[in-house]
């Protein structure tokens, strides 16, 4: 009768090489344009089949790479693309828009904010913001959601919307009031959309916090609405002869932010 001694067996250390041939393929399979079948990638890592073919299993199951259609080669997959897009997106957020915010917030002497929008969702989501350097502004949050039917910053980016995607939100939303000041009537709200297409920013005051006034203007991907850049300043401190200045401002910006997300230079 077989005995045993009662010590649990340890699994075996990762080590380098075990780290090596996976990343090894991904180099490989980046650098193709139709994939690599598992002997091109035996002989580009200059590993054993048995080693490429255990890299790929524990790299398909995580869903970075996959068979293409005929089965015989491998390329670069879904999830890997989006942990990509999700990494350069944080680069651009962090090295590049964030400089263009602080300068925004700088120049109009109040607190800026950045809000990606998600195709399909009823508002738009705060990731970054620029505090105004003084003792008395508005606080933004990182995670606030802007309704989009609800102040500048939500408005600007439903005007850039298509008409039916556009109508589709409004009548999903039902339009409900964040504040007494929140634009409730589909056919008001159609007019601004219209004037906001017009001139390139939206303005609002108290729609979406009371006291506040805002600018925002939206920021472009790829030749779609990516989301909005917004100014806000209280009330009380707001002149209207700054409006000129505040929607010149918010507008630059927010090119100089589409320039850097398209990965162009910006000026």
């Amino acid at each position: 009768m077989a005995s045993y001694s009662g010590r649990m067996r340890q699994p075996a250390p990762t080590t380098q090489a075990d780290l090596r041939s996976p990343l090894r393929i991904l180099a490989l399979l980046a650098q193709a344009q139709h994939g690599l079948s598992i002997e091109e990638l035996m002989h580009g890592s200059a590993s054993r089949a048995a080693t490429v073919r255990a890299a790929l299993r524990a790299l398909e199951a995580e869903g970075v790479v996959m068979p293409d259609g005929s089965g015989a080669r491998y390329v670069l997959g879904a999830r890997l693309m989006r942990l990509a897009d999700e990494g350069r997106g944080r680069f651009l957020l962090d090295q590049e828009i964030r400089p263009v915010m602080r300068r925004l917030s700088r120049g109009s002497g109040e607190t800026t904010a950045l809000n990606p929008y998600e195709r399909g969702a009823p508002a738009a989501g705060c990731v970054v913001v620029e505090q105004r350097p003084a003792p008395l502004h508005y606080v933004l949050e990182v995670g606030d959601l802007k309704p989009l039917h609800a102040g500048a910053s939500g408005k600007v980016i439903l005007a850039q919307l298509g008409p039916e995607e556009a109508e589709d939100s409004i009548s999903r939303s039902g339009l409900p009031a964040v504040t007494p000041r929140t634009t409730t009537e589909p056919a008001k709200l159609r007019r601004e959309l219209q004037r906001i297409r017009r001139q390139g920013f939206a303005t609002s005051r108290g729609q979406r916090l009371d006291g506040a006034v805002a600018f925002a203007a939206a920021t472009f991907r790829g030749g779609e609405v990516h989301g909005s850049l917004v100014i806000t300043i209280p009330q009380y401190r707001f002149r209207p002869d700054d409006a000129v200045r505040f929607s010149g401002l918010v507008k630059a910006a927010a090119a100089r932010s589409s320039a850097i997300l398209d990965g162009k230079p910006a000026e």
